[in-house]
C-alpha cells in the first residue's frame, strides 16, 4: 500500500478522474485501467459521486484511493460554492443557465470539484460515462480553466445522451470503447469535430486469465456446460438463452446452463425457467466474486450471451465478459448487435446469430456441442484475438499517450483508429 500512497501523494501534474459510482463489480475494466495507468506513470485522483466505502476497502479495489464527492447541500459544498460564485459569477451563471448539469445538485458538486482542482494544481479532468460525471467534468474544467475528456460506453450513448453534442465539442477528446460507438458518435453528435472521437478498446490483462489449452472431449456422459454472465436485464437477451435451452432439452441434448448476475429481470427469468421445466438444467447464481467467475469460465464448454437492442434502445458495446471468456479459451456464441462482431468473429472465435432468434441460437450451441475440435480451435483463436486487439497494456497506453499530449499542451494524437 505504501507504493500506492507515494504515487498519489503529489497532485502536481495529476489528472482528476470522476466516476458516477465506485466500485462497481461489473466495471472491472475501469479498475484495470486505473491500475495500469498508474503502472505507466500517470498520477491521478479518483472521485465518485457514490462511494461504497466497505467494498472499496476490499481487494482488489483497495489498490486505488477513491474519494466520495461531498453531498451537495453540506456546509462544505455550500461554502465552496459561495466562494467560487463570488469570484466567477458570470462564468458560473452562464453554465448554470445552459443546464450544463441536468440536475442542480450535481452542478453544486461540480463547482466544489472546480475549487478542488484549482487548489491541488490538477492539469486535466477525465470522466467515465457521459452521464452526470461528464457534466460535472465539463463544468469543473470550465471554471478551473483546464481541459477535460471523457469515455463513453453504451447506455450513455444510445439511451441517456444529455447534451452529448456539447460535451464532445467542449472536450479535448471523447474516447469510446468500440469502433461501432465511434462511428455512431461521429455521425450523430460530432459532425463538426469527428477527429475528437477516438476508439480505445477496454483492455484485458491476460496475466489474470491464465488458462491451460483445452481438450474438446467431454468426460463420459457429462452434460454440455453453458455459461452466461451479465446483469439480468432485457438487453442481455437471457430469455432467448433460456428458450434455446428448452429447445435443446427437447432434442435430447444433455446440457447444464449457469447464468451469473443479478438485476431487475430476475423474477421474469425465474418464472420462465419454471414454466419451461428447466429448474434442474438452468441455474441462476446471482452475483458472485470475480475470482469465482474465473473458475466457472475454466469449467465451461461454451460462453453464450445473446445480446439484443432493448425496447428502450439500450444495448451493449462489447461486454467485457465476452473478452474474458475468449481470454480463457472459451468459444463464444453471441449476436450481431452493436460492436460484438469486433470481438467475436463468426466461424473463427465463435458463432454469431441474429438477435432474438431462438432457433438460430439453439442451433449454434448444438453445433459446438457436437464439434469438440472446433471448440478448441475457436477458443485458441479467441485468446489470440484478445492478445492482439484487447491487451490491457497496449490499450491503456493509447489513453496514457492522449493524457500526456494534453499535459504537455500538444494536440491529442489519434492512435485509437476508426
Amino acid at each position: 500500500m505504501a507504493a500506492k500512497n507515494e504515487d498519489m501523494a503529489s497532485s502536481e501534474g495529476a489528472i482528476l478522474y470522476i466516476l458516477t459510482r465506485f466500485p462497481v463489480t461489473t466495471e472491472t475494466f475501469i479498475l484495470n485501467e486505473l491500475r495500469e495507468m498508474r503502472r505507466q506513470g500517470i498520477k491521478y485522483h479518483l472521485f465518485a459521486f457514490r462511494l461504497d466505502r466497505e467494498m472499496a476497502a476490499e481487494p482488489p479495489y483497495n489498490e486505488v484511493i477513491a474519494r466520495e464527492i461531498p453531498r451537495p447541500y453540506t456546509s462544505l459544498v455550500s461554502s465552496v460554492n459561495a466562494r467560487v460564485w463570488a469570484k466567477r459569477y458570470r462564468a458560473a451563471y452562464g453554465l448554470l443557465r445552459t443546464r450544463a448539469c441536468r440536475r442542480l445538485h450535481h452542478f453544486f458538486q461540480a463547482v466544489y470539484l472546480a475549487d478542488w482542482v484549482k487548489r491541488h494544481n490538477i492539469r486535466h479532468i477525465h470522466a467515465h460515462y457521459a452521464y452526470h460525471s461528464t457534466s460535472a467534468a465539463r463544468v469543473a474544467a470550465s471554471l478551473a480553466g483546464i481541459g477535460y475528456s471523457f469515455t463513453a460506453h453504451a447506455n450513455d450513448i444510445y439511451k441517456s445522451c444529455w447534451q452529448m453534442r456539447e460535451k464532445i465539442e467542449d472536450a479535448v477528446f471523447c474516447a469510446t470503447c468500440t469502433g461501432y460507438n465511434a462511428g455512431y458518435l461521429r455521425e450523430h453528435y460530432a459532425q463538426s469535430c469527428p477527429d475528437r472521437v477516438i476508439k480505445v478498446y477496454h483492455g484485458i490483462d491476460l496475466r489474470q486469465f491464465k488458462c491451460r489449452p483445452r481438450s474438446g472431449a467431454l468426460p463420459g456422459q457429462a452434460p454440455f456446460r453453458i455459461l452466461s454472465i451479465g446483469r439480468l436485464r432485457e438487453k442481455k437477451g437471457l430469455t432467448f438463452l433460456i428458450e434455446a435451452c428448452a429447445l435443446l432439452k427437447d432434442r435430447g441434448l444433455p446440457i447444464k446452463a449457469t447464468i451469473v448476475g443479478e438485476g431487475p429481470d430476475r423474477k421474469v427469468l425465474e418464472t420462465l425457467i419454471a414454466n419451461k421445466g428447466l429448474s434442474s438444467i438452468v441455474r441462476l447464481t446471482g452475483s458472485i466474486p470475480h475470482m469465482q467467475v474465473r473458475g466457472l469460465l475454466e469449467d465451461a464448454d461454451v460462453f453464450v450471451l445473446p445480446c439484443i437492442i432493448a425496447s428502450d434502445g439500450s444495448r451493449d458495446g462489447i461486454p467485457n465478459v465476452i473478452l474474458e471468456a475468449m481470454a480463457m479459451r472459451l468459444p463464444v456464441v453471441s449476436t450481431t448487435v452493436s460492436a460484438i462482431p469486433e470481438a467475436v468473429e463468426h466461424g473463427s472465435t465463435g458463432l454469431l446469430v441474429p438477435p432474438g432468434d431462438t432457433p438460430a441460437l439453439a442451433e449454434a450451441i448444438s453445433r459446438l456441442a457436437g464439434a469438440p475440435d472446433e471448440r478448441v480451435r475457436m477458443g485458441d483463436a479467441g485468446r489470440r484475438k484478445v492478445a492482439r486487439d484487447f491487451d490491457l497494456t497496449i490499450n491503456t497506453g493509447l489513453l496514457v499517450s492522449l493524457f500526456r499530449d494534453v499535459m504537455e499542451n500538444r494536440s491529442p494524437g489519434h492512435g485509437g483508429g476508426p
